[in-house]
């Protein structure tokens, strides 16, 4: 089964402003066990931090659109979206991913 786990930055990742819960060791280990991982969001403070993610990519007003290009590269079994903002559960679920709040995403070792 092929998943695709995408990040919010702002407020999700410990890289954003604000700052979030999840550490960016938490997406590198997800990488290396053969998850499809990257940000849809503020990529770039991301992508200098951690390069080598499957996708980086800009968030809003785009964010839709972003979705739908990675969801139609990757053509994933499951595609899950970890973000902070309300405004991002509405336009996840629109682009058919499953959204998870960052307190709520604790991924097993």
């Amino acid at each position: 089964m092929k998943v695709l786990i995408a990040f919010d930055v702002d407020g999700t990742l410990e890289v954003g402003s604000p700052k979030g819960p999840i550490k960016l060791l938490v997406l590198k280990k997800l990488k290396e066990k053969g998850f499809i991982i990257g940000t849809i969001g503020a990529s770039g403070k991301v992508e200098r931090a951690l390069p080598g993610l499957d996708f980086y990519r800009g968030g809003h007003p785009n964010k839709a659109k972003h979705m739908a290009e990675v969801k139609e590269r990757f053509k994933p079994d499951l595609c899950i979206y970890v973000a902070d903002a309300p405004v991002d559960r509405e336009e996840e679920l629109k682009a058919g991913f499953c959204y998870v709040k960052p307190e709520d995403f604790n991924p097993k070792e």
